[in-house]
């Protein structure tokens, strides 16, 4: 992982008219972005995928949320190189004038995309957010804030009193994870999980978790991510990692299943996106581990990351 690198990108926003939204926002705010950067950057709107599209390879919506490789072994559809913090809030209503705010993670090369999320966000106050069946509520982005958690340090990239935008210098590097990940301890390690994980391991969805069906999906994120944002394969004894994992058992589990279910405009169609949220505790030798379960607060985990699920933050339990 010497490569990898992460650029966490807050959105402090402001309501500009009356917004109502879902009690899970994530699904809704992926929706807004990929349908303002449809709206202001696609070339070939009347192209019914971007896998057919002739410009796949230049455009950056293909690049930010419909990557497109057609040369991948693995499906011409590949990871994409974001994660997604949304709204925290359970609150249903925002007056005028309230705040809020929401997260973008661009990993590795995607950096070069990140104008295009930018625009994307404001495009995205102008459209408006909120439940499909009522009037969508706008807002404005006030400040943008690059920030890295393991060291503490936050840099403020625009206001809206001074129009000016700059670019991310506080990424979040495999060193700066290497040397937190040597503070915590190497037998006992708390996950909160922020919103739903879902996991599916051979065809089945995980309801009770356990620590090898977790660490599969971790590290198959990552190893795809490095791929796609690093340009190599991510040299790691995967089968070796998955027989440790088998070791690690599980010390106390404070979850839930939320069931939630994701509305397409363009399928007309739900999708099922509910997973489990709340603590889990795990207990063995996680030496091996914690680089991996540190990196994963970020790039999260599990199925739709993009719209916010698998988000998690990991704590020492014996705090």
């Amino acid at each position: 992982m010497d490569r990898f690198v992460a650029h966490r990108l807050t959105f402090l926003c402001q309501a500009v008219t009356p917004m109502e939204m879902p009690l899970y926002k994530g699904s809704m705010l992926r929706g807004a972005f990929f349908e303002a950067l449809r709206r202001d950057f696609c070339l070939n709107k009347k192209v019914g995928s971007c896998l057919a599209c002739p410009t796949a390879e230049v455009c950056p919506i293909c690049k930010l949320v419909a990557t497109v490789d057609r040369a991948n072994r693995r499906g011409s559809e590949v990871t994409r190189p974001f994660a997604l913090e949304p709204i925290r809030s359970e609150a249903f209503r925002y007056q005028e004038g309230e705040m809020f705010s929401f997260g973008i993670t661009l990993f590795g090369q995607a950096l070069s995309l990140f104008p295009y999320a930018v625009l994307a966000v404001q495009r995205m106050g102008e459209l408006g957010l909120g439940r499909r069946d009522i009037a969508p509520g706008r807002f404005q982005m006030t400040e943008l804030w690059a920030s890295n958690p393991i060291t503490g340090l936050e840099k403020c990239l625009y206001r809206q009193d001074s129009q000016m935008v700059t670019v991310p210098d506080v990424p979040i590097t495999h060193e700066d994870v290497v040397r937190y990940s040597a503070g915590l301890s190497g037998q006992q390690v708390r996950l909160d999980l922020l919103t739903p994980l879902r996991l599916v391991v051979d065809s089945r969805l995980v309801h009770q978790l356990t620590f090898r069906p977790l660490m599969q999906r971790l590290l198959r994120r990552l190893t795809d991510l490095y791929h796609h944002c690093c340009g190599e394969k991510l040299d790691i004894d995967f089968a070796g990692l998955l027989n440790e994992a088998d070791n690690v058992q599980v010390n106390g589990d404070m979850t839930r299943w939320l069931d939630l279910s994701s509305y397409s405009r363009r399928r007309e169609a739900r999708t099922p996106i509910g997973g489990l949220v709340g603590e889990v505790v795990f207990e063995g030798e996680l030496d091996a581990f914690l680089p991996f379960l540190v990196w994963g607060q970020f790039t999260h985990v599990g199925k739709d990351a993009t719209r916010g699920n698998g988000w998690y933050q990991i704590a020492d339990s014996s705090s």
